[in-house]
């Protein structure tokens, strides 16, 4: 049985799932070697997007008057879209302090939650208290290390980045070589 089936009368192009797989595969390696800057480029590069995004918007609604109604919100939309852009842009190092603060005060929480309990189990003379405050307590140093370092959430989500791409690029290099034989 073969992976790929060439339909009849059709020409494979099978040089771009090569490129786009070496691309892919350089990428992941670059993420590899470099997971902050990989991540901080990434960052620049949605705050792009979002800001073109933001001033498509408002050039259309200005040129398009037929969406009285909905101008205003697609205004506000285009406006906020601008400056997030422009935000992620000038200071990409925001993201990762913004996430890293959400988490870490989320672990906070959840950790104190965690703590609240082992000592309610502890009032019932159960054992198990203990595992429950230490896993509080360690919630709690999580929280504190991503505070402290919030390059930490970068560094994660450009390994898993990384990882991701260097597997979808061998997959369109494996991809592409057997469309080559066919």
């Amino acid at each position: 049985m073969k992976d790929v089936i060439k339909p009849e009368g059709k020409q494979i192009y099978w040089w771009i799932p090569l490129i786009s797989g070496l691309f892919l595969l350089l990428f992941g390696i670059w993420f590899l070697v470099a997971p902050i800057d990989s991540f901080q480029t990434l960052t620049v590069i949605f705050g792009i997007l979002i800001l073109l995004s933001g001033i498509l918007e408002i050039y259309i609604i200005v040129k398009d008057k037929g969406f009285a109604l909905e101008f205003i919100s697609y205004i506000w939309g285009g406006i906020l879209s601008i400056l997030l852009g422009a935000l992620l842009i000038t200071n990409p190092q925001l993201i990762l302090v913004i996430i890293s603060v959400l988490i870490g005060f989320w672990l906070i929480f959840k950790g104190g939650e965690i703590i609240k309990k082992a000592l309610k189990i502890r009032k019932e003379n159960n054992d198990k208290w203990k595992n429950h405050m230490f896993l509080g307590v360690m919630l709690f140093v999580v929280a504190i290390i991503l505070l402290w370092h919030p390059q930490i959430i970068g560094f994660t989500i450009a390994m898993w980045t990384s990882v991701a791409f260097i597997v979808l690029g061998a997959f369109r290099i494996y991809l592409a070589l057997k469309m080559k034989s066919i």
